[in-house]
């Protein structure tokens, strides 16, 4: 169970979040000029049912905000780790209307206020892989997003995101065909249930993939190649700083 406050789902948040993000699109809309791409006509944005999942591979911090930006039609909540909340950024990932997971144990706490905004006719962004993903390769599906399917009897809508997040057309994404409550739970529910659902949302994400990188120029791969490798460099740096701050911590412990 996480172990970081639940923020409130509230009339003031929500009227906050919507104001946010009614400047951030026209912000997009100038500035960031993100190119879409849809899977077939059953993807557009009128099309899709107002209560799912939106699920995502993960490639940078925007992209809670920038998928709140596309599918504003509905209210858009989004899971995030328990270490983004830490410190001052309570605040403003509450603001965000991020719900806090623990990435290190099955998370009830946080499945069910997922359930329970999806029941709300809102929308839950949810990155399937569990964490940020620097490469082209779909990781394993964590189940956890099978699970909130099923107790909120609700479709997912698959989404791949590639390129680099700079200003006019840096990035594309490719909304999937939305995947109904039916086809992902066809028969009983249980464990094998949640395996199969599980597997069918990968196998539509990697599809999702392969679409949309086929449509990528040589340049552009080039460049997020680039941009990638930066953001890895940088994690690893953090990543040494924190272990570093824990071993002094420890040698003054003792």
């Amino acid at each position: 169970m996480s172990n970081v406050k639940m923020p409130k789902d509230t009339a003031l948040s929500r009227g906050l979040f919507r104001f946010a993000i009614g400047v951030a699109t026209i912000f997009n809309a100038l500035i960031g000029r993100p190119k879409v791409y849809f899977e077939s006509e059953k993807a557009e944005f009128k099309n899709i049912p107002s209560n799912v999942l939106i699920i995502s591979n993960h490639t940078y911090w925007l992209d809670p905000p920038n998928l709140s930006i596309l599918f504003r039609k509905k209210l858009c909540n989004s899971v995030a780790a328990n270490e983004v909340f830490e410190g001052g950024r309570y605040y403003l990932m509450a603001g965000l209307r991020c719900i806090p997971l623990d990435r290190n144990a099955m998370d009830l706490a946080c499945i069910k206020e997922c359930v329970a905004r999806l029941k709300k006719d809102q929308r839950v962004i949810i990155f399937p892989e569990g964490q940020l993903n620097l490469t082209d390769e779909i990781l394993d599906f964590k189940p956890g997003v099978a699970l909130i399917s099923m107790q909120a009897k609700c479709g997912v809508v698959p989404v791949y995101t590639s390129g680099v997040y700079r200003p006019f057309g840096g990035l594309k994404l490719i909304v999937g065909n939305p995947i109904s409550f039916e086809e992902l739970f066809p028969g009983a529910m249980g464990a094998k249930a949640v395996e199969n659902a599980t597997a069918l949302m990968q196998e539509r994400m990697q599809k999702l993939s392969d679409n949309l990188n086929s449509k990528l120029s040589e340049k552009d791969k080039k460049i997020q190649h680039k941009v990638r490798q930066k953001f890895a460099e940088k994690r690893i740096k953090i990543e040494e700083q924190k272990q570093t701050k824990l071993s002094e911590g420890d040698n003054n412990d003792n």
